[in-house]
């Protein structure tokens, strides 16, 4: 049976198949579809072309170079850091000897004085406290033998330096697995207290801690330690936009703390409220009243308040917003109901507020003075962390739980930091974690 031409605008009956493309033509367009399969495939040729001069054209030993220069920085901080350590230790040492002849110089003294009362009190001196003597005499000549033979112990380990400290190449990321969460690979101790804030720029961490804020970075070096005298802190967050910290307090006020220097400045304009929890996307920053109510506040260029949502919106009567998270444009919800031990993780679009997805978790024991938090992960993903039993709650970006935890302690906040370590604050400790691979 005869066919038409391929061409849509053709009505001529085909005389030839392609077999490139197994197609039918008349002999006017088999010699327009050939001259365009030609041109096609001289283009393909001539890109091919520049790509193998471009290729050709890249500088290795400069580029190379270029890239040396971050392994050149982190072997000079890594040698500030061992140098530092070296100091400390040199420190700790002679502060130990000095220590030790120091407490040898008060027995030596205690000894005097011992011998002297003895010569005061009686003409003959007892055999028994001329023994004792001697015997004191010859334990302090043993313990000053060993500081004069330096046999005091030193245990030195061998630095270990692991081969993932610096990676070349693009990193396989598995993704966030909750049950196989690795010990602590360090820990930051801290007094205990009932104090939870815990925020990160990515950079540095922030915690309140005995009515100070204290900045420090990833190997647990304090950058800046500032006194805080504003109330009682009831949350804080960070805001990439204004490249700072909100922090919010019982007193209904508002203050923006520097990401650097942790100057604090008080912000206007979005007081006269009881502000419960606070979170930041980059453009807008929302705060949760007493009343479940939630305000949504531009950042720049100035606080003003854009959209409000009260109940039964944001929770249903007899239910309250424990906490609130959010990430680039997804706001995470914790509700909890007052009489069921039963909390919902609620996911609502940042842009419309529309539910996303609700998720039901069963608590065994719930208590509304412990914190109940939540956290973003990658991939859209989120973490609920409950102090009251200790557990923690792996939801996927599709509302659904993909693991639990019951942690060794009771967690009262937890955020991812750089990507690669769940950092988790507890009443007495701030832990990191390392989470992917």
């Amino acid at each position: 049976m005869s066919q038409l031409c391929a061409n849509a605008t053709c009505k001529q009956i085909s005389h030839v198949l392609c077999y490139c493309c197994n197609k039918n033509f008349c002999l006017d367009h088999l010699l327009t579809h050939n001259t365009l399969n030609n041109y096609k495939s001289n283009s393909l040729i001539d890109q091919i072309n520049r790509l193998h001069k471009q290729l050709k054209r890249l500088n290795i030993d400069k580029i190379v170079d270029e890239s040396r220069l971050k392994l050149d920085k982190w072997r000079d901080n890594s040698l500030k850091k061992v140098h530092h350590f070296y100091d400390t230790k040199c420190e700790e040492l002679d502060r130990y000897y000095t220590g030790k002849v120091r407490q040898q110089q008060k027995e030596i003294e205690q000894l005097y004085k011992k011998l002297n009362e003895l010569n005061q009190k009686q003409d003959t001196i007892d055999e028994n406290n001329i023994n004792e003597l001697q015997t004191n005499i010859l334990h302090l000549k043993h313990k000053i033998d060993k500081i004069e033979q330096k046999i005091i112990p030193i245990n030195i380990r061998a630095l270990t330096i692991d081969n993932n400290l610096i990676i070349i190449g693009e990193m396989k990321i598995k993704g966030f697995d909750l049950t196989a969460l690795s010990l602590p690979y360090q820990t930051f101790n801290i007094s205990e207290n009932f104090e939870l804030g815990l925020a990160s720029n990515n950079q540095y961490l922030l915690i309140d801690q005995n009515s100070d804020l204290i900045l420090f970075d990833k190997d647990l070096t304090i950058i800046q330690q500032s006194t805080w005298d504003y109330g009682v802190i009831h949350d804080f967050c960070w805001s990439s936009g204004l490249v700072s910290f909100i922090v919010i307090t019982e007193q209904s006020k508002a203050f923006l703390v520097s990401g650097n220097n942790l100057s604090i400045n008080s912000i206007e304009g979005i007081d006269n409220h009881l502000w419960i929890s606070c979170t930041c996307s980059n453009s807008f920053l929302y705060l949760t009243t007493l009343s479940n109510s939630i305000a949504e506040f531009s950042l720049l260029p100035s606080f003003s308040c854009m959209r409000r949502w009260d109940p039964p919106t944001t929770c249903k009567e007899n239910e309250f917003i424990k906490d609130i998270n959010c990430n680039d444009d997804k706001i995470a919800l914790i509700i909890v109901h007052f009489s069921d031990k039963i909390i919902h993780l609620i996911v609502r679009s940042l842009t419309t507020f529309d539910q996303l997805f609700s998720i039901r978790l069963d608590i065994k024991h719930l208590s509304y003075q412990l914190p109940i938090r939540c956290c973003p992960l990658k991939n859209n993903e989120w973490l609920v962390i409950e102090a009251n039993t200790s557990q923690f709650f792996h939801i996927g970006k599709d509302g659904k739980l993909k693991g639990t935890l019951t942690y060794d302690q009771p967690p009262y906040n937890a955020l991812l930091f750089e990507s690669n370590t769940l950092v988790i604050r507890t009443d007495s400790t701030i832990n990191f974690h390392e989470v992917l691979h």
